[in-house]
């Protein structure tokens, strides 16, 4: 087992005297185990980050491969869709990119099936009952 030996400053002190006394870990060194491990394991799984499986959608439309555009944006989306606080800017722009490759792939009830379902997560977003209007028309 390796030591780490780190210097944080007083706010981030304060932060972590609150969380072990509230009893969520043992001691400060048990909390920043299992935050070095969180950290360490998200950056192991780089492709089950949702704003870079956004970009890789988004890359490999632009390079004419909507087939795996279409794998990349769906991962990324039920990723999204299972976190609890999910960032809902980026939920909306996989939706959207997603509708975009399933419109190229000539798949226009899959697109509305998509944006239905979007509606769950986005219920009173005006651009996902645009492309909804849009497309039921």
């Amino acid at each position: 087992m390796a030591k780490l030996t780190i210097e944080i400053d007083p706010s981030l002190q304060k932060q972590i005297d609150r969380i072990v006394r509230d009893g969520w870990y043992a001691d400060a060194s048990a909390l920043a185990v299992e935050a070095v491990r969180q950290y360490a394991e998200a950056k192991s799984h780089l492709g089950d980050s949702p704003p870079l499986l956004h970009r890789f959608a988004a890359d490999a439309l632009n390079a004419s491969k909507p087939e795996t555009a279409l794998k990349f944006v769906s991962r990324g989306i039920t990723l999204l869709a299972s976190q609890e606080i999910a960032d809902l800017v980026l939920f909306q722009k996989m939706v959207e990119l997603k509708v975009q490759i399933l419109l190229v792939l000539d798949r226009a009830e899959d697109a509305i099936i998509t944006l239905e379902a979007a509606k769950d997560k986005l219920p009173n977003n005006p651009t996902i009952d645009g492309w909804l209007r849009k497309l039921k028309k």
